[in-house]
């Protein structure tokens, strides 16, 4: 099995030279062409000063860039930072800080927001802008010029070399990079292919953002390791999934539940039952039990939930793709991978009784980047401490039933409700504030401030959003907005996030 990343692209390139790994816009990509345009970036880089250990940074759209510069950046022997586009410039400021990132490619489109946040950056080398002019950064296609040779992976100590650098939301509010290795990265690739059965023959459909774990791992580097082709949309919509299923002849899809719910609901969600598709997976957030059901009675399909974490590359339990499959359950281990339930004392609880999930495998994460007190904690007694509590039945399979942090999980994504308390406890009106994440139908869940204004101001729910939009990434903007009179407290001061919540005693 290849341990080094970038060597699943050099694999494919040379098993399945003229085959599509990209296709993008109905245009196809070769595993030739890919290798190439890569191993070009990697020779780019290497004349730039980068170096292997260095950290790269990818804020960038679903596109071919995306994948090539990926590679690119691990054939060098960097760590690739992944972005999520939709941050704001204080968030790209904070992550380009904490991750030394020396090198940052990005979108013309995205410099409003990326270019302010290299003020006081040290150690910086470089912005290369897709689709930018020189005076805007470095044009992307200038990495490709011919002086600059195809260069071939070096080589990496696999348990210990790290490959990519996922960024999740931490206890302090800011997020935490949970650093993967090449071994966590490929295990988790081949064991996700394993689980879902991908081969050589499939055609994905990567809906999930690459910035994402799970458009890394689930679609990307899962699909690489068995030569399969993927479709990547830029954005999604039902429509473009539609156009994907009877153009491509795509065979799988995976997307997080908000995107079942969309196609369920589209105006031609017929289209979707005039397909190829073998297997529909969900990725990134659990399935509402109603949108399940729905989908499955309307398109005749058997959806195929499971569970992951970004400390853990990400992929750490799914239902049987051919077996049995459970409502609301995330399913049985994927191979190589273990799972248990704690108590509070780190002791195994018997079946039935809920804990929280502890997980161990060869695609667990080496801690925290400059996090060493919150490493040994996640990490303690050799088991990855998840932070959700769940139980286990007879057969094995998992499910899960609250988290033991307040985090919101929004379409797919981490909201973490400090942050965004404390960014609206800067607002000029505003005294105090909560936030909580509610029910959902589409996304999930979604936030929800409770804001108790200074004494003789005024606002509206609408001058919270905007003032919140404006400050941070939109999908963690709240949603809601209530205003109360007091927050309900503890007699120690703590605000009671159940009572804004309405949860049962």
């Amino acid at each position: 099995m290849v341990k080094n990343l970038a060597g699943l692209l050099e694999q494919d390139a040379a098993k399945f030279p003229d085959d599509p790994g990209i296709i993008f816009k109905g245009k196809k990509i070769t595993y030739r062409e890919l290798n190439t345009k890569a191993g070009q970036i990697a020779s780019a880089l290497k004349k730039m000063g980068i170096s292997k250990g260095d950290h790269i940074g990818i804020h960038l759209p679903n596109c071919p860039e995306f994948v090539i510069t990926y590679f690119g950046i691990l054939k060098v022997g960097a760590t690739v930072i992944p972005f999520n586009v939709m941050l704001k410039e204080q968030e790209i400021h904070y992550l380009l800080i904490d991750a030394s990132v020396k090198i940052l490619f990005t979108l013309k489109e995205f410099l409003p927001e990326a270019k302010p946040a290299l003020r006081g950056i040290s150690g910086f080398k470089g912005m290369v802008v897709v689709g930018g002019a020189k005076e805007e950064g470095i044009p992307f296609d200038t990495m490709f010029d011919p002086s600059n040779p195809v260069m071939t992976a070096v080589d990496v100590v696999p348990e210990e070399d790290l490959a990519v650098i996922f960024y999740t939301s931490g206890t302090t509010g800011k997020p935490k990079g949970a650093m993967l290795t090449h071994a966590n990265m490929t295990s988790n690739a081949f064991a996700t292919a394993e689980t879902y059965k991908y081969s050589h023959k499939d055609i994905i459909i990567s809906a999930m953002p690459m910035f994402h774990a799970a458009g890394q791992t689930n679609v990307m580097t899962a699909a690489f390791s068995q030569g399969a082709a993927v479709v990547l949309l830029p954005r999604f919509t039902p429509e473009q999934v539609f156009e994907a299923l009877t153009t491509e002849k795509a065979t799988v899809f995976i997307g997080v539940p908000t995107m079942y719910f969309q196609i369920l609901y589209s105006k031609q969600a017929e289209r979707f039952a005039e397909n190829n598709l073998r297997l529909c997976l969900v990725g990134a957030a659990s399935m509402p039990e109603k949108i399940l059901k729905e989908f499955g009675d309307k398109f005749k399909v058997v959806i195929s939930e499971g569970y992951g974490i970004s400390e853990a590359a990400p992929v750490v339990s799914h239902n049987p793709v051919d077996g049995l499959k459970k409502a609301l359950s995330i399913g049985i281990a994927i191979p190589g991978v273990e799972m248990k339930i704690y108590d509070d004392d780190d002791n195994e609880l018997p079946l039935g009784q809920v804990g929280e999930l502890v997980i161990r495998g060869p695609n667990i994460m080496k801690g925290y980047l400059n996090q060493p007190q919150e490493s040994a904690e996640a990490l303690r007694g050799g088991w990855l401490h998840s932070g959700d509590m769940a139980y286990m039945d007879e057969d094995k399979y998992f499910f899960i039933v609250d988290r033991k942090k307040d985090m919101i999980l929004t379409g797919g994504f981490n909201i973490y409700p400090r942050e965004i308390e404390e960014m609206l406890f800067t607002h000029p009106k505003v005294a105090e504030a909560a936030v909580v994440g509610i029910a959902d139908q589409e996304k999930g869940e979604k936030a929800k401030a409770f804001i108790v204004l200074k004494e003789g101001e005024t606002a509206t729910a609408e001058d919270i959003v905007e003032f919140c939009r404006a400050r941070v990434a939109a999908y963690k903007a709240p949603r809601e907005i209530e205003f109360v009179k007091s927050l309900p407290r503890n007699a120690a001061g703590k605000v009671l996030k159940r009572v804004l919540r309405g949860d049962k005693e």
